[in-house]
């Protein structure tokens, strides 16, 4: 027998955008279904990615995320360049930072120019961002907006202090505005409806909801986003029904976590904010985000790969090649292959070798994998060299003894240890320092709060009054002793 899966009824639906032009247009928005709800009804579009370029040198920024830009820091356009050229950026998110009244306070004249020669430079889509600074915000985007007449750019972020000011420019010029309100959906309604009675089409306007980062208040930005986009496609809301972009890099990089350095307690730096940049990107997507401004490219190319997945489209352009492709892409027939190395084949168990060189795998090939250049060694150069064993306590004491280094069959290799098998004990109680690892686990204390009890009621009336949390192993979070 068939099961029938009820499916959710949706009223509306997300205005389609379409940005740039050419063959480098992209469109947004068409969703009439949750995110990523594919089983339900039609997401069009895969959510877009913009890749942030600031016109002046981040000096304050974390090493990690300046890396991959390190060439280009000094020079916007080819910053912008490098973004789209060899980090396949679907968008430029050009962030006027150096307009920040409160620090190099460049002219609106200068910041023009600058947009000016980024949007002629490059052939995608174009975000040019101001500082948040309402005032200064309506003068730069203003002169940006006429020297970038005809080029169909996105400006913002639009506020309410501004909004009549860049509304009127969006209409003079046919620009896109980013609607920017601070995680609220009533005051992002009202905006959209301010922006409409002035003229300007709520198919022109994109939603910045203000986004957290990673552990600094993202599940506010989740929950109104959520809010937004059901009331947008289940009430069918038009003044809601905006696509949405996230600009996530800042709230992210900015973090102490992110520019932490690399030590024993947080791990290693670099990974650590590629990580907090490429979640942030996927909770957000799963609230419906369109636009993610992001940083650095391995954060991007792991959250491709899961757009990619999660929505069944295209692969991403970085996607490893399969088996099957390589073997497609091979020398044709009738040519003659280059002779094999024999090396791999004779590196058994017990052999001799030397690690020649060793790198990490790219995050987007094999995350937390590394591969090394292994050269064989002659048995005369035993104490030069590498003994292969499938048991590295064996391999350790051949090198110490200094036994010449043999040849073996894989079945000739040293047997695994047996273990005893693995018993939990009746109750736990953590190891002191002082503890030996061979010593008995002897419950006692306010540790073992079961054991304390023998009486089924008086267990039942611990867990009831969370006094359990007092006899925990760790004390409980508030050291409970009275009934919560």
């Amino acid at each position: 027998m068939s099961i029938e899966i009820q499916k959710q009824q949706y009223a509306g639906i997300v205005k389609i955008l379409n940005l740039g032009s050419g063959d480098k247009m992209i469109s947004l928005g068409g969703e009439e279904i949750y995110p990523f709800y594919t089983f339900e009804g039609k997401m069009p579009f895969a959510p877009r990615i913009a890749i942030q370029v600031v016109d002046c040198n981040p000096e304050e920024w974390a090493d990690a995320v300046k890396e991959p830009y390190a060439d280009v820091l000094h020079d916007p356009v080819l910053w912008a360049k490098k973004a789209q050229d060899v980090y396949n950026a679907d968008m430029i998110h050009l962030w006027l930072k150096s307009t920040d009244p409160n620090g190099l306070n460049r002219s609106a004249e200068d910041a023009a120019l600058t947009a000016k020669a980024v949007a002629d430079a490059v052939t995608v889509p174009l975000i040019v961002w101001g500082t948040a600074n309402s005032e200064k915000d309506a003068e730069v985007l203003k002169a940006v907006a006429a020297a970038c007449q005809g080029q169909q750019i996105i400006i913002g972020p639009v506020d309410e202090a501004n909004h009549k000011q860049l509304g009127a420019q969006a209409l003079a010029n046919n620009l896109t505005l980013v609607a920017n309100t601070p995680i609220d959906i009533n005051l992002a309604k009202q905006l959209n409806i301010l922006l409409s009675n002035i003229g300007v089409p709520i198919e022109k306007i994109i939603i910045d909801p203000t986004t957290g980062g990673l552990g600094y208040g993202i599940e506010y930005t989740y929950s109104v986003m959520e809010r937004i986009r059901q009331a947008a496609i289940t009430q069918n809301d038009e003044k809601l029904q905006c696509p949405f972009l996230c600009n996530l890099s800042e709230e992210v990089w900015k973090t102490k976590e992110a520019k932490q350095e690399s030590g024993d307690l947080m791990g290693d730096a670099r990974k650590r904010g590629i990580l907090m940049e490429a979640i942030t990107a996927s909770t957000l997507l799963n609230a419906g985000a369109d636009i993610l401004v992001m940083r650095h490219p391995d954060a991007i190319a792991q959250v491709r790969r899961y757009i990619a997945d999660l929505g069944g489209f295209a692969a991403p352009k970085f996607a490893v090649k399969t088996a099957a492709a390589k073997s497609e892409a091979a020398a044709p027939s009738g040519s003659i292959s280059p002779a094999q190395s024999t090396v791999a084949t004779s590196l058994k168990a017990g052999s001799l070798c030397k690690i020649v060189q060793i790198m990490d795998m790219p995050m987007e090939l094999a995350p937390g994998y590394a591969i090394a250049l292994i050269k064989s060694v002659d048995h005369e150069d035993v104490s030069d060299g590498l003994v292969l064993s499938t048991h590295a306590e064996a391999g350790k004491n051949e090198l110490s003894a200094g036994e010449p280094a043999r040849t073996a069959a894989p079945e000739a290799a040293v047997p695994k240890e047996d273990k005893p098998e693995f018993k939990p004990a009746a109750s736990w109680l953590p190891l002191s320092a002082e503890t030996p690892a061979s010593a008995p686990v002897v419950p006692e204390s306010k540790h073992d709060w079961r054991g304390r009890l023998s009486d089924k009621e008086d267990m039942l009336q611990q867990a009831r009054t969370d006094q359990r949390y007092w006899y925990s192993e760790s004390h409980g979070s508030e050291k409970r002793k009275k009934p919560a």
